[in-house]
């Protein structure tokens, strides 16, 4: 879905219900277990940013939402738990938040956050002001 928000907020308002109690759920969550990460719309969705690098980016589109891991070769310590999931190189694509989906989604986000500096694909990124998230 192409979307018109100038910040996560914006962004969030304009998702049907559904979509927004669970994107707004793992928002939360990304907020809590890295309480001092950077929110922006990079590429038109929220992005997230950890000391310097982006970390990971939430979307909905037309028929799936997603949780995008930028560092996306630290995706492969889940390759196991990960088969199951409709993903591309980057997203992983799911059409409602379970409780196995996100348990997956929390470990997900607090290993990448934990393991960035390994990952081949990290470099400071970015490019807009980000608001601190509190």
């Amino acid at each position: 879905m192409k979307h018109t928000a100038r910040t996560a907020n914006e962004y969030f308002a304009q998702l049907d219900d559904d979509r927004r109690e669970a994107l707004l759920t793992l928002r939360k969550r990304i907020k809590e277990i890295w309480p001092m990460i950077l929110e922006d719309m990079g590429s038109d969705m929220p992005t997230y940013h950890l000391n310097g690098h982006t970390l990971c980016a939430l979307a909905s589109q037309k028929h799936f939402m997603a949780l995008y891991i930028m560092p996306y070769d630290l995706l492969n310590a889940f390759k196991k738990d990960l088969l199951i999931y409709d993903k591309g190189r980057s997203c992983i694509r799911f059409k409602r938040l379970e409780p196995a989906t996100f348990d997956l989604f929390d470990r997900i986000i607090k290993y990448t956050g934990s393991q960035l500096e390994e990952s081949e694909l990290v470099r400071p990124t970015i490019r807009r002001r980000a608001e601190r998230t509190a």
